[in-house]
């Protein structure tokens, strides 16, 4: 007997210590479980907090983009206006020598290029159409310039010394040239209520 109380006794110790075993190990799986329900939260929220900051950088970059797009839309619809005005001062130009202050006008042009070029020998660069009005101002003034008409313009003249140095543009589509660029700010500012440049 002494031999069956000894399997009994190590069915029963054994028995126990599958128990502390089973026990320890259903104590170890819960404490691994909550251990890994922290760290998946943690896991989430990192991964949460990662996107968020994506998504409010994107969102910066697409404000940014929209704002530089509506700029850019902005200033080419000013750019638009702009030319259009342009156009129309072009178009309003192109019919000066019909304007019955023509002949007045192209004597004070001649006038200015005469007072350029004062001292040297000129040659006159016209249109044709204003051949018989620059001779008749020329012979007004006593002035002796040579006339060559090599020019098609809206009106006005260029004027050169003989020996080609010096030459001064003075049609109506030079002055305006130059008067849309220097103006082209003060043009802005009329036509935005002050805000010039773009």
């Amino acid at each position: 007997m002494p031999y069956e109380q000894l399997i009994k006794s190590v069915e029963m110790c054994a028995d126990e210590k599958i128990a502390d075993i089973k026990g320890q190990a259903n104590r170890d799986a819960v404490e691994i479980v909550n251990e890994a329900k922290g760290k998946d939260e943690k896991i989430k929220k990192r991964h949460m907090d990662a996107a968020k900051r994506a998504v409010e950088m994107e969102g910066g970059k697409t404000f940014a983009q929209i704002k530089k797009d509506l700029r850019m839309q902005l200033i080419q619809r000013r750019d638009e206006v702009y030319q259009k005005a342009i156009s129309e001062a072009q178009k309003k130009f192109s019919s000066a020598r019909d304007a019955a202050n023509y002949p007045k006008m192209f004597k004070k042009l001649l006038e200015e290029v005469v007072s350029e070029l004062e001292g040297e020998p000129i040659e006159l660069h016209i249109d044709r159409r204003d051949e018989t009005l620059c001779k008749k101002i020329l012979s007004d003034l006593h002035l002796n310039c040579g006339i060559v008409t090599d020019i098609t313009t809206a009106g006005g003249l260029d004027a050169a010394t003989n020996d080609g140095r010096f030459v001064v543009f003075n049609t109506i589509e030079s002055r305006f040239a130059r008067a849309k660029v220097l103006l082209k700010p003060e043009i802005f500012a009329i036509l935005y209520g002050g805000q010039g440049g773009m």
